[in-house]
C-alpha cells in the first residue's frame, strides 16, 4: 500500500511539473548548470538495448526534471525490477518509448517494450506494471 500511495504522489508531481516552470524563450542567460550522478554497481550487468534515441537532444529536449523524477517514481514503485541498476538503465525506458510514441506506435506495443525495457534480470515487469509505467512515462515526453 505505501508502494502504491508514494507512486501516486510521485506521478502526481511529474504531471504537475509542466506548471512549475516559467515559458521564457531566452534560455541563453549566461550560465550553466551540469548535473552528474555516479552510481557504484556490483559486477552484475545489466544488459540495454540501443535504440535510435540516445540522448534528450535526439528527443526535443526531455525535461530533465520530469526525467529525473521519473527514475525516481520507478526506483519507488519497482524496487524489484530497479534493484542494481543504474539510473541509464531506467532512463533507457523514457528515450525509447518516448521515441516509439513519437512514431506514433500504439500504446499496447509501447506497453509491450516498456515490459522487455523494464525487466531486470531474472525479474519481468507484470502487464499492469508496464501499463503504470507506461503512465509515468508519457508525462515526460516532449
Amino acid at each position: 500500500m505505501r508502494r502504491t500511495i508514494a507512486a501516486v504522489i510521485v506521478a502526481g508531481a511529474l504531471v504537475s511539473l509542466p506548471a512549475c516552470g516559467n515559458n521564457d524563450t531566452n534560455t541563453d542567460n549566461g550560465t550553466s548548470v551540469t548535473a552528474e550522478s555516479t552510481t557504484a554497481s556490483p559486477t552484475k550487468t545489466t544488459t540495454v538495448r540501443s535504440s535510435s534515441v540516445t540522448s534528450t537532444a535526439d528527443l526535443g529536449m526531455i525535461d530533465q526534471a520530469k526525467l529525473a523524477a521519473f527514475v525516481v517514481a520507478f526506483r519507488t514503485a519497482y524496487p524489484e525490477l530497479a534493484q542494481d541498476r543504474e539510473d541509464e538503465s531506467i532512463q533507457e525506458i523514457v528515450f525509447t518509448s518516448c521515441n516509439d510514441i513519437a512514431a506514433g506506435v500504439s500504446e499496447q506495443e509501447v506497453t509491450e517494450e516498456i515490459r522487455d525495457l523494464a525487466a531486470n534480470n531474472d525479474t519481468e515487469a507484470t502487464q499492469a506494471q508496464a501499463e503504470q509505467i507506461y503512465k509515468l512515462v508519457t508525462p515526460a515526453c516532449p
